[in-house]
């Protein structure tokens, strides 16, 4: 009897401390701390074609952090067009293990996989930066032009830099 009752007990405490130790593990790793994490800015751009505003054009935002999120906003009559803030919850940011960087990705759909990109950046820090901010805020895409490859530094980082492919000016 009394060697069942030890069993017993020893099956639990196995439990019990397989459980804390997993959980620990996890809170410690960030596998289930999820937290709000900002995908993008608000955007504002103008759409233009030699100098000229382009109307009733779709632009496309898509924004991958492991998952694509993508949303899209039709030029107006000056060629205008916005996008909200993009957040999301998740266990990214916190988890140790997960060094996984975030695109985001403004275009014109034209048949191919990248489209006609105005706005092409992969951050991997400084992801909620009021560099970043103060760029997507003010965009002006001129599709008749070449794209150019721009290195801009982060104001909170001087070290550090974005690099920005696309047909907007910086």
């Amino acid at each position: 009897m009394l060697s069942r009752f030890k069993a017993y007990f020893l099956v639990i405490a196995a439990i019990i401390i397989i459980f804390t130790t997993t959980q620990a593990c996890a809170d410690m790793f960030g596998f289930f701390n999820k937290q709000d994490f900002v995908l993008s800015a608000p955007v504002k751009g103008q759409l233009l074609d030699k100098g000229q505003p382009v109307a009733n054009t779709k632009v496309v935002r898509s924004l991958t952090y492991g998952d694509e999120y993508k949303d899209e906003a039709i030029t107006d009559d000056n060629g205008y067009f916005t996008f909200t803030e993009k957040a999301i919850k998740t266990g990214k940011p916190s988890n140790m293990f997960d060094n996984e960087s975030l695109i985001q990705h403004i275009y014109i759909e034209n048949g191919t996989p990248e489209g006609i990109v105005l706005w092409y950046l992969t951050v991997s820090m400084h992801e909620d930066s009021d560099t970043l901010k103060d760029l997507l805020a003010d965009l002006e895409c001129d599709i008749a032009e070449e794209p150019q490859t721009y290195d801009i530094p982060i104001e909170e980082a001087q070290e550090h830099f974005f690099t920005i492919y696309g047909a907007c000016k910086i």
